[in-house]
Parts: C-alpha cells; structure tokens; sequence
C-alpha cells in the first residue's frame, strides 16, 4: 500500500537533514545497531559508522537533495521508495541520478537501509571538477 503521511514526513524531514549536511541529525533516524547495503558495496553496520560514510561523500559536494517519487510501505515497517538524488557540485554543475531504496523502520528509526543506484555520473563529474 502507498505509504502513511507519517512515513513520508518522515523520510522528508530526513532528507532535508541530509541536504543540509547535518550529521548529528540525519544519524537520530539510525538505530544503533543499523546496518546500511549500498549497491554491491559491503555491509556497513552501526550508526557511527553509517554516519561517517555519508559524511565522507557529502562533505564532497555542495548538497545533496532527494526528491521522493513514489513510496509504499509494508508491514513490519518495511518502506520501499524510488527518488531521485539531485546532487549540487561544488563548481555549480547539478547532476541529477533515480534510486530505489529499500528502509526498515522499528520505533521510528532506520534499522536497515539498502539503496539501489549508479552514482559514477556524480564520481565522474568530482573526477572533472578535481582535476
């Protein structure tokens, strides 16, 4: 079924967090114990850890903003939503990239995330913009 208000405000206001680069505050959507799958990367586990791996790839551009398209939602708190990540490059160049992520919700806080997208437009365009 299409997914609550709640979960949309939600997964909103979690993404204005992320735009705005503020760490300690998208990290209070995280569990503790989270676990993040992105792509065909390696499992990343706990909260600090998820937290550092976003900041490593947001601390490298202007922002990152995310646009939700669709989003349905499941018992057991299971969320899956298509967006799409408008990344702003230091150097102006915006580049926008669809995802399709997959997010388990218990208490109101991410205890799984798995982001399904090809992000080596973004990766090639620093390459550029570094070079």
């Amino acid at each position: 079924m299409r997914a609550s208000t709640e979960t949309v405000r939600l997964l909103t206001e979690y993404y204005a967090a992320m735009e705005a680069n503020r760490p300690r505050e998208f990290g209070s959507y995280y569990a503790e114990d989270m676990t993040l799958t992105f792509g065909n990367s390696p499992e990343i586990q706990g909260r600090e850890n998820v937290v550092s791996a976003f900041r490593e790839v947001l601390d490298r551009v202007a922002s990152l903003g995310h646009d939700l398209v669709n989003a349905w939602e499941e018992e057991g708190g299971v969320v899956f939503f298509e967006s799409i990540g408008r990344w702003t490059l230091r150097g102006g160049a915006v580049i926008e990239i669809k995802a399709a992520s997959k997010i388990t919700l218990v208490d109101g806080k991410f205890v799984d995330q798995r982001i399904y997208v090809d992000n080596a437009p973004v990766f090639e365009a620093l390459e550029r913009e570094s070079a």
